[in-house]
Formats: structure tokens, C-alpha cells, sequence
């Protein structure tokens, strides 16, 4: 139990629980440097090589790696969204009916 409260002034135990989740904008800003800096990193790495070799096919080669990569990344790390407590996931079965529940299929105007 002492070890639950610690002295005043000591150093505080981390949370066992997950990260606190940023908000969209976060999330948003993340992506949106990750495409960026994909395509600024690789792009310039195919820049580097055509001023090298005389070749002017590694800088647009370069910027499209750099963004497959960068969508890649993206997806990877973004891509799965745990839904909000309280809500079901789509993964789990309904139990609604895929057919209304009639004798047979009904027409506009019949009931």
C-alpha cells in the first residue's frame, strides 16, 4: 500500500494503461509530415543521385517511393481505429435480419 502513494515528492509511477490518444488535428498534422517528409527524404535522395549520374529519372522516381512509403507508414500506424467504448465493432455479427419479415418479398405500397 506504500507503495501505491508515493513520499512527497518522489518520483511518481507510470500508469499502467495505453497512451492517451491525441486528438484529430494531431493525428491530422502526422500524417500530413509523414507524406511530406517521404516524399522531401526520398526526393532528394533521387536528386542527389541524378546530380551524381548525370540521369534525370531518380528525383521523380525518389518522390514516388518516398510517398508509397510514406502511405504505407500511414496506414501501418493509423490505419486501425479502435472504436469509441460503447460502441460495437463491424467485426461482430448483427442480429438484425438481412430480409424484412414478411411471406416473401414485399413491393412499394404493400405491407
Amino acid at each position: 500500500m506504500a507503495e501505491e502513494n508515493p513520499q512527497h515528492g518522489g518520483p511518481r509511477p507510470r500508469p499502467a494503461g495505453p497512451s492517451r490518444q491525441g486528438s484529430g488535428a494531431e493525428t491530422g498534422w502526422a500524417v500530413t509530415g509523414t507524406l511530406i517528409s517521404g516524399m522531401a527524404v526520398w526526393g532528394g535522395v533521387g536528386w542527389l543521385l541524378d546530380r551524381w549520374l548525370g540521369i534525370l529519372f531518380f528525383a521523380p522516381a525518389g518522390i514516388l517511393l518516398g510517398t508509397a512509403v510514406a502511405i504505407y507508414l500511414v496506414v501501418a500506424r493509423y490505419g486501425a481505429v479502435d472504436p469509441p467504448a460503447g460502441q460495437r465493432s463491424s467485426k461482430t455479427p448483427s442480429r438484425r435480419r438481412s430480409r424484412p419479415r414478411g411471406h416473401g418479398p414485399t413491393q412499394k405500397g404493400q405491407r
